[in-house]
């Protein structure tokens, strides 16, 4: 089964610099390159430059998926479908890939006035512009990472404390809040927005492990049943 142009031929493993055809492998492969990037970004912010505009958002994708992807940097070139668990496999709809770079400056443009210090729901703000960025989905792969990496740097520019370890230490939790949110269900997403807003993280650093266990946000059983069962249907994209 192909997964699309960036992949090999009848796979659905993305072509990438090492020539590794096993998924498995690329995925645990990619985890630990972005980690020791996203340190280096860590200790470093001035790497990617405060443009605040869509080549903000582009060199933060190709600074994490560069040693990886030929692609990186670059915005996908067809209509994406991504499983989700709390969709029971559809896919959350994203821009098409004809109005990626339209929808994404005219996001940016919206928010660029903001005075992200002194807003009067700051948590809500924030959690919408996230929710708006991450539903274009611009790249084929690395989004999500893409998103929250560009959000924190993009607030650290605007002078606005935001302690990204909270989100990357619960990261199926925010995966699954960002689909709800998606859907007008956006009270998961806005609290831990907020909270990292708060400063309510303790880790100075996040687990690359991938097993870990026991993040910290847990969607509550009933709303996270009831959301799949109203939404199980959902045609899923081509």
């Amino acid at each position: 089964m192909s997964g699309g142009k960036n992949c090999y031929p009848e796979s659905d493993v993305l072509i990438n610099k090492y020539n590794i055809r096993d998924k498995e492998l690329l995925e645990k492969f990619e985890i630990q390159k972005v980690f020791a990037k996203l340190l280096g970004l860590d200790v470093k912010p001035m790497r990617i430059a405060y443009t605040y505009d869509v080549e903000h958002m582009v060199s933060i994708h190709k600074y994490l998926f560069g040693d990886i992807y030929e692609w990186a940097g670059t915005f996908r070139k067809e209509n994406l479908y991504k499983s989700e668990r709390v969709l029971s496999g559809g896919s959350a709809e994203y821009a098409d890939y004809h109005e990626i770079e339209k929808r994404l400056e005219k996001l940016l443009h919206e928010y660029a006035n903001i005075d992200w210090r002194k807003t009067a729901k700051k948590g809500d703000e924030v959690s919408d512009f996230l929710l708006a960025l991450w539903s274009i989905h611009p790249f084929r792969e690395g989004n999500t990472r893409t998103c929250i990496t560009f959000l924190w740097h993009y607030l650290k520019g605007k002078g606005v404390d935001f302690q990204v370890a909270l989100i990357r230490n619960n990261p199926m939790y925010v995966r699954d809040s960002l689909v709800m949110a998606n859907y007008d269900q956006k009270e998961y997403l806005r609290r831990i927005i907020s909270d990292a807003l708060q400063g309510e993280v303790q880790e100075s650093a996040y687990s690359k492990n991938e097993e870990r266990v026991g993040e910290q946000y847990k969607i509550a059983k009933a709303d996270y049943e009831a959301f799949r069962e109203k939404y199980s249907n959902l045609e899923r994209l081509c």
